[in-house]
């Protein structure tokens, strides 16, 4: 089972993930479920928001912080990939952002990028794990006046796509109200 939550910024598409692996942890026999972060805590600002959403967590939820060297998604999803198991990624955003705003030529970033997601596309392909996948969606925005804010709306844009594509189901979060569209 694969699920992509998609909403724009502060819409409650990360509320609405967590309470809904939360549900999928109370009607499992597992014991734990994992939470794969792909936000780095840099900052007073992000490191206060990370902490406010890990108090409201389930205990039963284990947070795995991605470090982009070792401990990258495709790392989280090798080694924690089983029939039973329970993922939230938490959110592909902040992930394709983190590839193209590397201290590198957006050229370099680009094709960096695009490994990894062939690599997580084709890992969710197989995935046995039931996944919960979050993701922003930029389809309603502006367009952005940078080369780099161009770029990141068209990948994320396409990589949103190629997942809702591989998905069981998909909900859009707006205003706190979820809708479910597929």
């Amino acid at each position: 089972m694969k699920h992509l939550v998609i909403g724009g910024v502060r819409s409650g598409k990360s509320d609405f993930s967590e309470k809904l692996l939360g549900s999928w942890l109370a009607e499992s026999s597992q014991e734990h479920a994992l939470y794969i972060a792909t936000s780095l805590a840099i900052g007073e600002e992000t490191k206060s928001r990370i902490a406010r959403h890990q108090l409201h967590r389930d205990s039963k939820i284990v947070t795995c912080e991605l470090d982009y060297q070792s401990k990258t998604l495709h790392y989280f999803l090798e080694k924690y990939d089983a029939p039973k198991q329970l993922i939230l990624i938490e959110c592909l955003s902040t992930w394709v952002g983190w590839y193209l705003s590397q201290d590198k030529s957006l050229k370099q970033s680009v094709i960096e990028y695009e490994h990894v997601k062939h690599q997580f596309i084709e890992q969710l392909r197989s995935l046995q794990a039931k996944v919960i996948i979050v993701t922003g969606e930029v389809g309603c925005g502006l367009i952005g006046d940078s080369k780099l804010m161009r770029t990141y709306a068209d990948k994320l844009g396409e990589l949103n796509q190629q997942v809702a594509s591989l998905c069981d189901n998909v909900t859009v979060v707006t205003a706190g109200i979820a809708q479910h569209i597929k």
